[in-house]
C-alpha cells in the first residue's frame, strides 16, 4: 500500500506542476500530501484550484458542500477534479458531474436484509470513523459515537448541519432498525 500512496502523491505533484495550479496557497498541496501519507487508503476527491486545493475522502459522509461549492458557485477560479485511488496508486481526472455524484454517495450500503447486528455494526463503524477523523462540522465535530446517544439524534444533528448524505443514511438506518424491532415483536 505504501508504494501506491507514494505513486499517487507523485502523480498529484506532477499534475499540479504541469497545470500550474494552485497559483495561490500552494501550501494546500503539501497538506493534501501529508493527509494522504497518514490515511488508511481508499478513494479521495481532489479539487485543484487557482487558489488552493480541496481533498476529501469519499464514502465516509463528508458534507457535499466541501466539493459542491467549488463546482457550482461563481468564484472565478479554475477548478479541475480528480479521483485519487490510494489502493491502486492512481490519480484520474473526472468531470464536475462525476465529482458531485461521488461526494453524494453514502458512506456504506445498508439494506433491509441485513441482520440487526450487521446494521448496528455498520452504522457504528461509520459514526466511529467520522468522529475519529473529525469529518463533520466546520469548527467543531462530534468526537464520539456517544455524542448524541441515539441514531435519531444523530439523524437530527446531520439534518441540522444540512449534511443530506448522512441525514439520509441515518434515516435509512433508523427505518431498518424499526423494521427489525417490529419483526421481533411479531415473532413473540
Amino acid at each position: 500500500m505504501t508504494n501506491n500512496v507514494e505513486r499517487a502523491k507523485a502523480a498529484m505533484l506532477n499534475i499540479s506542476q504541469s497545470l500550474g495550479l494552485p497559483e495561490h496557497y500552494p501550501e494546500d498541496l503539501n497538506k493534501d500530501l501529508e493527509s494522504l501519507s497518514s490515511s488508511k487508503g481508499g478513494k479521495w476527491l481532489w479539487l485543484l484550484r487557482t487558489c488552493g486545493t480541496v481533498l476529501v475522502p469519499l464514502q465516509v459522509g463528508v458534507h457535499p458542500t466541501y466539493v459542491n461549492y467549488w463546482l457550482h458557485s461563481n468564484h472565478g477560479q479554475k477548478v479541475i477534479c480528480f479521483v485519487v485511488d490510494l489502493d491502486k496508486g492512481l490519480v484520474t481526472q473526472t468531470t464536475f458531474e462525476e465529482a458531485e455524484r461521488l461526494i453524494e454517495q453514502p458512506p456504506k450500503t445498508i439494506n433491509s436484509s441485513m441482520s440487526q447486528e450487521q446494521l448496528a455494526n455498520t452504522v457504528h463503524s461509520v459514526l466511529e470513523e467520522g468522529c475519529e477523523r473529525q469529518l463533520w462540522g466546520i469548527f467543531e465535530s462530534p468526537t464520539s459515537v456517544e455524542a448524541f446517544g441515539s441514531w435519531q439524534k444523530w439523524q437530527s444533528y446531520f439534518h441540522s448541519t444540512e449534511n443530506k448524505v448522512m441525514a439520509d443514511f441515518m434515516a435509512k438506518a433508523v427505518r431498518f432498525a424499526r423494521t427489525h424491532q417490529n419483526q421481533i415483536g411479531q415473532a413473540l
